[in-house]
């Protein structure tokens, strides 16, 4: 499990040395939504991993959702 780690921050690493320029013009708001993005999907990686049980969210919304449907 360790090796599908590095190559999540081997791949991340690699977005970001190869649009740091870009990522260094851009505004401040939208150079850490990146890096909130970046992040945000380290976690969803990390959480896939680690629990044996996953719980998605389309399943959770269906749950929310469905008193709402009319099908």
């Amino acid at each position: 499990m360790n090796k599908i780690w590095i190559i999540y921050i081997v791949a991340a690493a690699i977005i970001l040395i190869v649009d740091f320029k870009v990522i260094r013009d851009l505004p401040k708001v939208n150079r850490w939504f990146t890096y909130i993005f970046l992040l945000a999907g380290l976690g969803i990686f990390a959480y896939a991993l680690q629990i044996s049980r996953v719980v998605y969210a389309t399943v959770w919304l269906e749950k929310w959702l469905s008193p709402l449907m009319p099908f």
